[in-house]
């Protein structure tokens, strides 16, 4: 039976540069390739002739000869089986002879079909056998979760997109979010990424993604909370209810306090995975003065800066200025 031309078998032409020789024949081999195409023979058949053509118009010197000769200038088997011209070689049934399969098809299909570094499957074997099993591709999905969540736990369904065979398939699970999980924290779910007709499956890489909080900021273990203090209570003291990660508290805040001083919750962080215990809640506090006061409030600040002592942190300040002063040369 004669032999296809190899142009048309990869739908290419003299004129087609390498890398469209190459394109071409990736499109090819992904759809006929044995793993995408498990036991069908025509596909298989269909393989081998296409990366046959490839092989010969990959090789500048092949394709020369091919040019020039058609087939007879191949010899009657352009991979180098003997003579006779058995386009499979001595083995009976490895149309590549005795060159090594993962050499040629390493580096081409190993990101053609996902799921790992390093050579893919030989899908003819050594000597005309079955191929090796390959594990599926992983997967990645990023799951967006709330502060709340996050210090609590919860339970979240999440919807995907996954190749199971030949065949895209619309995949739903359950997945459980461990109380204290972090941004950026990987959860693995075992054999839940692509699933190949042969050969393990895959896993389910699923990434944390931490929402911005109107209030709240993280580090670490600790929630940050920046509180607005009124001056008159900055002076005076007062109590306060303000917002947790699971609730409600009640703090004091102590007469007499500075912009920037912070208040402490023990445990009411986030909880420690893989330790014991748990963050704590950082209260900053931030004296918030008015931008506009009416007369009666301005005589009475005006009466009460007569009788004022020099507050604490100006003093330290002026301190630190003498002191800073008289070190330096006139």
């Amino acid at each position: 039976m004669s032999k296809k031309d190899f142009y048309q078998l990869l739908g290419v032409t003299k004129s087609s540069s390498a890398d469209e020789i190459k394109k071409a024949y990736r499109k090819l081999a992904m759809q006929y390739h044995p793993d995408k195409n498990p036991g069908n023979k025509a596909a298989e058949e269909k393989f081998k002739e296409v990366s046959e053509a490839y092989e010969v118009l990959s090789d500048p010197e092949k394709k020369k000869s091919y040019d020039q000769f058609g087939h007879a200038g191949m010899g009657g088997n352009p991979f180098g089986g003997g003579p006779g011209g058995n386009p499979f070689g001595r083995g009976g049934g490895n149309p590549f002879g005795g060159a090594d399969i993962n050499d040629l098809f390493g580096d081409m299909f190993g990101d053609v079909f996902g799921g790992g570094a390093g050579r893919r499957s030989n899908p003819f074997g050594a000597s005309g056998g079955r191929a090796r099993q390959q594990k599926g591709s992983d997967l990645r999905y990023t799951l967006s979760i709330t502060l709340e969540e996050a210090a609590a736990g919860c339970e979240k369904i999440i919807s995907f997109m996954r190749q199971v065979g030949s065949k895209e398939e619309a995949a739903k699970l359950s997945v459980s979010v461990p109380a204290g999980v972090k941004d950026g924290q990987r959860l693995k779910l075992s054999e839940e990424g692509d699933k190949p007709s042969s050969g393990p499956a895959g896993d389910l890489y699923v990434i944390i993604a931490l929402q911005e909080h109107l209030l709240f900021k993280r580090e670490e273990n600790d929630v940050i909370l920046d509180l607005p203090v009124k001056y008159t209570d900055a002076i005076l003291g007062a109590e306060v209810e303000i917002p947790t990660l699971t609730g409600k508290a009640q703090i004091k805040i102590p007469a007499g306090i500075y912009s920037g001083q912070v208040l402490r919750l023990k445990g009411k962080g986030f909880t420690k995975i893989g330790a014991l215990g748990s963050g704590d809640m950082l209260v900053r506090l931030i004296i918030d003065t008015p931008q506009k006061i009416n007369t009666r409030q301005k005589e009475i600040i005006e009466e009460l800066h007569k009788y004022s002592d020099e507050t604490p942190l100006v003093k330290n300040y002026k301190d630190k200025l003498d002191s800073l002063l008289r070190t330096r040369k006139p």
